[in-house]
């Protein structure tokens, strides 16, 4: 398997959903609210108003309910994330 950063270019680094889990893991990335903000970024490219299940995400990110929740709340803070809905639909700053 090659890794992200064995291509020939800079510009071709890919962040996935290994190479973030790895990254959080050694502790390169430690805020919540900067982990749930590449997570989103990965799950959910390119959508400005995703319906997101919050148990599946967590799970498949490692990330109790709570933690993202406020990592939601403080990316709504940094106008990244505009509106958050009682069913977990999100809609991105575009």
């Amino acid at each position: 398997m090659a890794t992200p950063w064995s291509s020939q270019s800079p510009e071709n680094y890919l962040l996935n959903r290994e190479e973030l889990l790895r990254i959080r893991q050694i502790k390169l990335l430690t805020s919540d609210r900067d982990y749930v903000f590449f997570a989103l970024q990965i799950d959910y490219f390119g959508k400005s108003n995703p319906s997101i299940d919050v148990s599946a995400f967590c799970k498949r990110w490692d990330l109790n309910e709570g933690n993202l929740y406020k990592a939601l709340g403080e990316l709504r803070n940094k106008g990244i994330v505009v509106s958050i809905s009682n069913q977990l639909d999100l809609r991105f700053q575009s």
